[in-house]
């Protein structure tokens, strides 16, 4: 059981969902009898049918051009260098430019006192508070805590922990309590500010109560879902038509709508706002639906668009690298090397499958005060496969400085050996039955100049399974 928030009619609702698990429906032996050149031209089939007529801008889009789908990209969703902390800080002082902290504007003081809290007020632009230290482990970096930090420190140092969007945060923010906005804030906004463990039938979590822990707990969950296809079974899943509930309250019996969710992004949110809106909510894209309306990621959508833009846009590369490090300590990538650093993602490609640490650093300049280790889930591992992580530590630090994410060369699946199965996964994705996602993607691009994953690299991988080449850098 796992508890998930959702945004209806108005009101902040959360609730506890069963899923039943789904049996798997793929199957390598078949995936590989398909024929080839009839997978392709699915693809192209279904991209054509998605092309847009007009260009979309935040005054332009309609009801008819939300994809419960595909609600926002992977590349933008967990885009963690969007925004810097000052970015971060002048966006909410634009947001929220007149907070009434004394409760002066619509008689909000005489409520807010009568309920036994205390006057003035913070709004967003101007809140700090404690944070505390968080543990590394399979999906957050861990967190430095600190006496004193601003709320926009605090997403910030968040997301780059995490790599999660900040902007996504910023959005989830105002979509469960209104809180960017807020202009005379309660105290519940902050204390459920991202609607984290937060159920309807029962009072929040105390653990996750304040505002550091809400976005903590809500940017580490994201990356929870984006690795669920590895440990859970049956629920929401990439690349195939999902049953998404319309509401929550099953009385209504207002049943489910089938969707094909493309991306890891999408299957996120759904994990963590598990209703679809209906044609009534998406009517206006504003107010309210019917009976079996839900807005939480009808809201999400239409925010993100009105605050940040497209969610579908390219990523602007910002080449920083991330984070600066300190005088004296630097972390290269031989020019040479085979591989292939792309600091904006901070992902290391082209790494060749089953290579040891020890043969990665090869390739590797680092500063005497740094030491190193590959782990996977959170568990040092020997050999490298899609989705380990290399990790640069100050030596004698708890958290890591510098992390690289692995994307080892046609290890398409992760399982460190490159095999039929991937040829498998690069097939069902060319077929767009199972679209690959992140490090995935970029192993199954194994002609590194042919623009992205396509028939060719298909062939690349036949022939060296077929013994016609000996490996693929």
């Amino acid at each position: 059981m796992l508890m998930f928030s959702g945004y209806t009619g108005g009101m902040i609702s959360k609730t506890k969902i069963r899923f039943n698990k789904i049996p798997p429906v793929y199957r390598a032996a078949l995936a590989v009898a398909l024929f080839l050149v009839a997978g392709v031209a699915g693809a192209f089939l279904v991209a054509g049918e998605r092309s847009e007529a007009r260009e979309l801008t935040a005054a332009t889009i309609t009801p008819a051009d939300f994809n419960p789908g595909n609600i926002i990209s992977d590349d933008v969703f967990y885009n963690y260098n969007s925004m810097t902390a000052a970015e971060i800080q002048t966006f909410l002082n634009e947001r929220n430019s007149n907070c009434d902290p004394w409760g002066l504007r619509n008689n909000r003081a005489a409520p807010f006192l009568a309920a036994g809290h205390t006057l003035p007020v913070t709004c967003l632009p101007d809140f700090q508070g404690r944070t505390v230290d968080r543990p590394v482990d399979a999906y957050c970096n861990g967190y430095v805590g600190r006496p004193n930090e601003t709320a926009a420190e605090m997403i910030y140092n968040v997301a780059r922990s995490c790599r999660v969007n900040p902007q996504v945060l910023l959005v989830k923010l105002q979509k469960e309590q209104g809180l960017v906005t807020s202009q005379f804030p309660w105290p519940r906004q902050y204390s459920a500010a991202m609607g984290f463990a937060c159920p309807d039938d029962a009072p929040c979590n105390e653990a996750f109560a304040g505002f550091f822990m809400q976005v903590w707990a809500a940017a580490r969950q994201f990356r929870v879902y984006r690795q669920a296809d590895r440990f859970i079974n049956g629920w929401f899943r990439v690349g195939q038509y999902n049953n998404i509930g319309l509401h929550p309250d099953a009385s209504r019996n207002c049943g489910t709508q089938r969707v094909f969710i493309e991306n890891q992004a999408t299957q996120g949110l759904y994990y963590y706002t598990p209703f679809v809106p209906n044609a009534a909510a998406l009517r206006t894209l504003s107010g309210s639906g019917d009976r079996c309306s839900v807005y939480g990621n009808r809201n999400f959508w239409v925010i993100f668009w009105r605050w940040f833009g497209n969610p579908h846009a390219p990523v602007a590369d910002r080449t920083t690298p991330v984070p600066d490090l300190p005088e004296g300590t630097h972390i290269e990538l031989s020019g040479a090397s085979l591989m292939r650093l792309d600091l904006r993602a901070q992902m290391l490609s082209r790494v060749a499958a089953g290579a040891t640490l020890d043969q990665i650093m090869q390739d590797v300049s680092v500063s005497d005060n740094i030491t190193v280790r590959m782990t996977e889930n959170g568990q040092v591992v020997e050999r490298a496969a899609t989705g380990t992580i290399v990790e640069f530590f100050i030596t004698g630090r708890d958290a890591p400085l510098v992390t690289w994410n692995v994307s080892a060369l046609g290890d398409v699946n992760g399982d460190g050996v490159v095999d039929v199965a991937d040829l498998v996964a690069i097939r069902l994705h060319l077929a767009g039955t199972r679209p690959l996602t992140g490090e995935h993607l970029t192993a199954a691009n194994v002609l590194p100049d042919n623009g992205g994953v396509d028939i060719g690299d298909l062939i690349r991988m036949r022939q060296l399974l077929a013994g016609t080449i000996t490996n693929l850098r």
